[in-house]
């Protein structure tokens, strides 16, 4: 317990360590706390340490057996962002990519297949909008040719028991990439989700 007791002093990489060595022992609980003192650290300085050391919390909670409290860090990053993150826009949109492909993970683990295919598609689409942003073209072309379209489909829909929707859904997406860097995410979302949830 002493360890624990100064945690304050401790460097936020020393930190991280510590929350993902409780985690391996699985003390989750302790893990969570470590966390959020890491995250505390790193507030105090001006270091950008990337979305993935944030997302550990929700995958830290759903571990623990708490679910909503996961699902709702992913919506305090999507909204709120995370202490030092690059305000730069094409590198917030690849950070919500990521967060939205942690989501996916996240429901599947879940067994919520269906409801994860909104997610899958979500940050598959931000990525391309991210590249679209850097004017990266060779890469643009290359990650929204079909083959990885449907490749990024055939996955989310088999896991959900739903093949049969591949080609209306590449359809979709063949139109929303038309309109690139502009896509209505919420009309988009509800569209996937009357298709998948019916």
């Amino acid at each position: 317990m002493s360890q624990l007791s100064t945690l304050p002093k401790q460097e936020p990489v020393e930190l991280l360590k510590l929350a993902t060595n409780c985690k391996k022992a699985g003390d989750t609980k302790n893990a969570v706390r470590i966390l959020k003192e890491a995250y505390r650290a790193i507030n105090r300085t001006n270091i950008d340490h990337g979305v993935d050391v944030f997302l550990r919390l929700p995958h830290y909670q759903q571990l623990a057996g708490r679910p909503e409290q996961a699902w709702k860090e992913f919506n305090l990053l999507l909204v709120e962002g995370y202490p030092n993150q690059n305000r730069d826009e094409a590198f917030i949109v690849m950070d919500h990519s990521v967060i939205y492909d942690k989501m996916r993970l996240f429901l599947q683990r879940e067994n919520c297949h269906k409801e994860a295919i909104k997610f899958g598609i979500f940050s598959w689409l931000l990525w391309a909008i991210a590249l679209h942003k850097q004017n990266k073209k060779k890469e643009l072309k290359s990650w929204t040719a079909n083959k990885q379209m449907e490749s990024m489909l055939i996955d989310l829909l088999d896991k959900a028991n739903r093949p049969r929707l591949q080609n209306e859904l590449k359809q979709l997406l063949e139109r929303e990439l038309a309109t690139l860097p502009v896509i209505n995410f919420p009309v988009l979302g509800k569209y996937i989700n009357d298709l998948v949830l019916r």
